[in-house]
């Protein structure tokens, strides 16, 4: 049986944990039977991988790219029948309509969409706010508005075409008509190294392993160990933060906070870092930091890729509203408040020296990481939720 995996991921470093879940996913639908083929462009080509090669169009540049890209994925569709279709979406576009048409005249028996930030929408819309110079921001608000209705016009038309849909994020049965399943991101807990348990260094380690945009909310860590350092004695630990990664238009406000603070002795910016550098990183620390901004995206129920990614390292870690931990009662996982206010970092300490103390945490959380957050069975139930399944 074979399994199309669409995607309009861009292949660059600031995606490089999206893109990895994405090859996770791809790997778990072999796992389940599939003969899998999947899709991510770079530049102006767009690529279709599968376990025997990459197959590349190269389309024209300019406005438009993402439509273009999508006549690409249809003429691709058009000569290469399928048994099912999954697409990760970011919205829905009259693009996507005309593709569902095309792979169900070419034999795809079942459509399914996954939606990863939902609902999405007022996210899309309020991302304007960020455009500068502000002179171009009434230009960019027409655009996303324009894009938003496109995606509520086409998605009333979705029914019919799509068999189900994946949410992740604010939970729903319905979307436009459609059944809908709520899953949680995953990953391939058997990709991911374990972290060295820590002992008793005098310095307490953070890291954040997700890119400096708004949403993340690592602005928040900052003022917390800004508080914190002004209040500490010396018999306090001292805190340090290791953000890896880094979004080009919004590294510049981060280091000005880290200034702004005078926390440029504790804060690290190694930059991306991937493989060895990246395992060098993990060992160092006591404690992950994952998405503090979801209330900033009108998200009340979330699902960070990186939190899992913790996990499945053995990694505690913060968060601030993830529904499959929340009905949990684990030692590995600090739950922080879903708004604005800085990080308590005394009570990160308290945290952390608990874990320290725990020899077994380590692989208690990675048990937990295959029983809830694999891919395989997330998928399984998606695929069988949607009426069909691998051969496994």
């Amino acid at each position: 049986m074979k399994l199309f995996y669409l995607t309009f991921q861009e292949d660059a470093p600031l995606y490089l944990g999206v893109i990895r879940k994405i090859g996770w996913q791809a790997d778990a639908f072999r796992k389940l039977g599939y003969e899998v083929t999947y899709s991510l462009w770079s530049g102006h080509t767009y690529r279709f991988v599968t376990e025997n090669g990459v197959e590349e169009r190269e389309v024209s540049a300019g406005h438009g790219l993402m439509h273009r890209f999508s006549e690409a994925a249809r003429d691709y569709l058009a000569a290469h029948p399928c048994d099912v279709v999954y697409m990760r979406l970011d919205r829905i576009s009259f693009d996507i309509l005309r593709l569902c048409r095309t792979a169900r005249a070419n034999g795809a028996r079942h459509i399914l969409i996954e939606l990863p930030n939902y609902p999405y929408l007022l996210d899309y819309i309020k991302s304007v706010n960020g455009v500068k110079p502000f002179s171009r921001r009434l230009a960019a608000r027409l655009r996303v508005l324009g894009t938003a209705a496109a995606d509520r016009l086409s998605a009333l038309r979705l029914n019919g075409l799509v068999d189900a849909v994946a949410l992740i994020g604010n939970k729903a049965d319905r979307f436009f008509g459609v059944k809908a399943i709520n899953i949680s991101n995953g990953v391939d807990v058997d990709a991911m190294s374990a972290v060295p348990p820590k002992g008793d260094g005098r310095e307490i380690v953070l890291i954040g392993v997700a890119g400096t945009l708004w949403w993340q909310g690592y602005d928040r860590v900052l003022a917390g160990m800004a508080r914190y350092k002004n209040e500490k004695t010396e018999r306090d630990p001292g805190i340090r933060f290791i953000m890896v990664g880094g979004d080009a238009k919004e590294m510049p406000g981060f280091l000005a906070l880290v200034r702004q603070y005078g926390l440029e002795d504790d804060v690290e910016c190694p930059g991306f870092q991937k493989g060895e550098a990246l395992d060098a990183l993990y060992a160092r620390a006591d404690l992950g930091v994952s998405k503090l901004g979801c209330y900033r995206r009108g998200l009340l129920s979330c699902s960070s890729l990186k939190a899992r990614e913790y996990c499945a390292k053995g990694l505690p870690f913060l968060y601030t509203c993830e529904d499959t931990l929340e009905e949990e009662n684990v030692d590995f996982a600090l739950q922080v408040p879903n708004d604005d206010s800085p990080v308590d970092m005394k009570r990160v300490v308290r945290f952390v020296r608990r874990c320290r103390e725990n020899r077994g945490l380590v692989e208690e959380e990675r048990s937990f990481a295959r029983s809830r957050f694999d891919w395989t069975a997330i998928l399984k139930n998606v695929l069988e939720f949607a009426g069909c399944a691998g051969r496994n």
